[in-house]
């Protein structure tokens, strides 16, 4: 039965690569040079001293949802089925139980190459049909050799390599908000951020710590309410430590997150800022 599902995955790759979605290789840069891409393809680059970390710039917010929603619902959000991959209309009514759009269910992700191959791997078992995007995901992941076949399942390379992704600076079109050039900026360093908290172990061990011995009972409880309202699953600790460094220090635009949003007074988060940079001086994410 296994040979059965991979023959027709090795089918279903050739066509993506022939017929619909194609990933181009991740070219280096940094931080400034990525902000300031144009294109009206998606682009992928190699984070400048940290391989493991790729990003995917997309033109559109929907273009970037058509990849990525499914993997929300799956690895991150509360409501949805855990252990199953939603097929098309499932996540059609997920994502309108949520109050979003294809193009609003996420404005950047992030996600380990482990938590891809099990989404990878469940799709294949529940006999879900992928889009292109997807396709054209799981077909990079195989050409960069983060993952593979193996027994007649996929299998990570290299577990902790991290794909992230943001849109383009965009005026708002039908179906899709506009993406000011903070928003962008404040995707991108939000989104660095949780690379570099899962490839640096010095910087998780930090945060560990800062949210476990710094930050009060009263403060995770907040930051637990605010991402909750966001769909986060607030019963994963490791979600809700990630999810609170990047908000706390990587997160520039107000609109995405301010004081009054996490039920917390300006000066406890201006003191809580003041405590991680103290507590990790070398943080410089970009």
């Amino acid at each position: 039965m296994c040979g059965g599902w991979l023959l027709a995955s090795v089918f279903s790759l050739t066509w993506a690569r022939d017929e619909a979605f194609v990933l181009p290789a991740p070219e280096p840069v940094d931080f400034a040079s990525l902000l300031a891409n144009h294109s009206e393809e998606p682009r992928l680059f190699s984070y400048l001293g940290r391989p493991t970390i790729t990003v995917i710039d997309f033109p559109s917010l929907v273009t970037q949802g058509r990849m990525f929603n499914r993997l929300v619902t799956l690895i991150e959000r509360m409501g949805a089925q855990q252990g199953h991959v939603l097929d098309n209309a499932e996540m059609a009514n997920y994502i309108r139980s949520a109050g979003k759009t294809e193009a609003t269910l996420a404005y950047g992700n992030d996600f380990l190459v482990s938590e891809m191959v099990v989404f990878f791997n469940l799709a294949e078992l529940g006999n879900i049909a992928l889009n292109p995007e997807e396709i054209a995901l799981r077909q990079f992941l195989l050409d960069q050799r983060l993952m593979a076949v193996r027994t007649g399942f996929y299998q990570a390379l290299v577990p902790a390599a991290v794909v992230l992704s943001l849109p383009q600076e965009k005026t708002a079109a039908p179906g899709q908000p506009s993406v000011t050039a903070l928003a962008r900026q404040t995707i991108l360093a939000h989104e660095i951020s949780h690379a570099v908290y899962y490839t640096d172990p010095f910087y998780v061990r930090f945060c560990h710590q800062f949210w476990n011995s710094v930050m009060s009972e009263k403060e995770r409880a907040a930051f637990r309410k605010f991402l909750a309202r966001g769909g986060y699953n607030p019963e994963n600790e490791e979600l809700m430590i990630n999810e609170s460094q990047a908000y706390l220090m990587h997160t520039p635009d107000p609109r995405a997150f301010n004081p009054a949003m996490v039920g917390l007074a300006e000066p406890v988060i201006a003191a809580l800022r003041q405590k991680f940079r103290a507590g990790f001086p070398e943080m410089n994410y970009p």
